[in-house]
């Protein structure tokens, strides 16, 4: 990505305050589901809780992100009002979408970590080709492994992506650390929403260059 993208990708939850709200109330549900189990805790029978909040969620965050990184870049920006009612009409295949993800992922995960790192990024494309594309949830899910296809183009998105998820795993840890209590932990909350918003841009931004497919990875 050139250095003008990237300053607009930074930015934009600053230029669009409703975009970093939305994202600030996902981040604290989030927060408020893991505390009770993780994400990865499966023994623990509120991991059943905590899962349902990230599924019947995330996909209201992701469409708004989506939608309006979309608008943004067509030249026809629309509101968070308006990219939750266009998201509400494709919830149903979001949820399956993301039903069929995360059972993807879990079981990679217990299969020693990489392989579900790597059906991760194989299906990351997911939302964007239901949200753009009004793909069904398991085309989506086709969709995204044709466009990743080549471990060039996985270790590619990885190497995008760590830095933004390394961010947030980075002030948790300087908060526990430093015992930095509530303030360490709202930190984390909007360390958590930023990454979340820039993330989806970025990938949103891949997803809609025409030159996708054939040069994702160079």
């Amino acid at each position: 990505m050139r250095l003008h993208q990237i300053s607009w990708m930074v930015l934009l939850p600053f230029r669009r305050p409703g975009l970093l709200l939305v994202s600030l109330l996902f981040s604290v549900a989030l927060y408020a589901a893991n505390i009770q189990a993780n994400v990865y805790d499966i023994q623990s029978p509120k991991w059943v809780i905590t899962m349902a909040i990230l599924i019947l969620l995330s996909p209201f965050f992701h469409g708004v992100v989506i939608l309006r990184v979309r608008g943004v870049e067509s030249g026809k920006d629309i509101t968070t009002w308006q990219a939750l009612l266009q998201t509400a009409v494709s919830y149903p295949r979001l949820i399956v979408g993301e039903i069929l993800v995360n059972l993807v992922v879990v079981a990679g995960l217990f299969l020693f970590i990489l392989p579900g790192v790597y059906a991760g990024l194989r299906l990351i494309f997911y939302k964007q080709a239901i949200l753009i594309d009004h793909a069904t949830g398991v085309t989506a899910l086709r969709v995204s492994s044709r466009r990743t296809t080549g471990w060039r183009i996985s270790l590619f998105l990885l190497g995008l992506l760590t830095p933004f998820y390394g961010l947030v795993i980075l002030i948790g840890y300087v908060a526990t650390v430093f015992s930095w209590g509530a303030f360490g932990e709202g930190l984390v909350v909007v360390a958590s929403a930023l990454s979340l918003i820039w993330t989806n841009t970025l990938l949103t931004s891949l997803y809609l260059e025409p030159v996708h497919k054939p040069h994702l990875g160079n």
